[in-house]
C-alpha cells in the first residue's frame, strides 16, 4: 500500500513539475528571482524559456545518469518530498501568522500534520537513498538557493543605480 501511494505521488508529482514548472519560473522572473525572459510567453500563450530550460535540464539529467531511470528515482523521490515539504511548511507558516479563526486551526493543523508527514518521508528516503544519488540534492538544492538569490540582488541592485534623485529631474527641467 506504501509503495503504491509512494508511486501515485511520484506520478502526479512528475505531471505537476512538467506542468507547471514554466509557470513557476514565471512567478519567479516577476518577482526578480530569474531572468525577465521567464515572463515572457510564446505565440501559443506558453512561457517559452521555462519549457525550454525544462527541457535542457531533463537531458543533462538523461545524460549525466545515462538515461538509467533506477539511478533517477532517488535523486527524483529527495527533490518531490523535500518540495512537498517546503510546501507545507510555508503554508503553516502563513496560517500562523493569519487571524485568529476556525479557519486558521484547521489550515494550521492540516499543512502542519502534512509538513510533519512529507518531513519524515523526505528524511527516510534521503537517509536510505543517500549512496544511490539522493547525495546531489544536498549540493544542487543550496547552489539553486544561492543562484536566485544572486539574480535577485542583481536586479535590486539595478533598480537601486536606475533611482533618479531630486537633482536628477532638476537637471531634466522637470520639477521634482
Amino acid at each position: 500500500f506504501v509503495i503504491a501511494c509512494t508511486g501515485i505521488i511520484l506520478v502526479l508529482a512528475a505531471n505537476t513539475a512538467f506542468a507547471d514548472f514554466p509557470r513557476l519560473s514565471s512567478f519567479l522572473a516577476r518577482d526578480r528571482f530569474l531572468p525577465h525572459e521567464f515572463l515572457f510567453r510564446g505565440d501559443r500563450l506558453a512561457f517559452n524559456t521555462g519549457i525550454i530550460a525544462l527541457s535542457v535540464l531533463s537531458i543533462m539529467l538523461v545524460i549525466a545518469f545515462n538515461a538509467d531511470v533506477t539511478g533517477l528515482i532517488p535523486l527524483y523521490a529527495v527533490g518531490v518530498f523535500a518540495s512537498f515539504t517546503f510546501s507545507e511548511a510555508g503554508m503553516t507558516r502563513r496560517w500562523l501568522k493569519a487571524p485568529k479563526s476556525p479557519e486558521r486551526t484547521r489550515g494550521l493543523l492540516l499543512n502542519g500534520i502534512g509538513a510533519v508527514a512529507t518531513g519524515g518521508v523526505l528524511i527516510v528516503v534521503a537517509v536510505t537513498r543517500f549512496l544511490d544519488g539522493a547525495w546531489i540534492i544536498l549540493i544542487v538544492v543550496p547552489a539553486i538557493i544561492l543562484l536566485l538569490r544572486g539574480i535577485h540582488n542583481h536586479y535590486r541592485d539595478v533598480a537601486e543605480q536606475l533611482v533618479m534623485s531630486s537633482g536628477d529631474m532638476r537637471s531634466l527641467g522637470r520639477p521634482s
